[in-house]
């Protein structure tokens, strides 16, 4: 079954996707944009700041933090030109898919993002692993 649309139409679940995947990318990076601005500016990593040689830990800034929210407002700069070219016509159907990829993309460096934003994953997991011995004897 030819899934091109005759004449330029598109189809009504087809307008209703991408709705759902701009709804969902957007509100995912705003999510993220907002909190990792927040958690750099009033929850600082105290130890962090007190080896960069902060004086001050009441205003430490973590610039990894602004630097990955300012790269996930770039990456998400050729997604929306993308979808406005495709809302507009000016691009072909098979776009589409180029279009869903860089959604899925985009909110999976946000997922990743907040996961260094609010260090899941460091605490309570240990780093090596030690190899525990037990003692007992042998028996033959």
């Amino acid at each position: 079954m030819d899934t091109q649309p005759l004449f330029g139409e598109t189809k009504r679940r087809y307008k209703a996707f991408n709705i759902v995947v701009a709804v969902v990318t957007t509100i995912v990076v705003t999510f993220t944009v907002v909190m990792g601005i927040l958690s750099s500016v009033f929850f600082p990593d105290h130890d962090k700041c007190k080896r960069l040689g902060y004086k001050s830990e009441r205003f430490c800034v973590s610039g990894v933090d602004v630097v990955m929210c300012f790269v996930i407002i770039l990456e998400l700069i050729p997604e929306v030109a993308l979808a406005f070219w495709y809302r507009r016509g000016e691009l072909e159907p098979k776009f589409r898919t180029l279009i869903y990829y860089n959604a899925v993309v985009t909110i999976l460096l946000c997922l990743v993002a907040n996961f260094y934003f609010f260090q899941l994953g460091q605490k309570g997991f240990p780093t090596t692993i030690t190899p525990t011995t037990t003692t007992g004897t042998a028996t033959t």
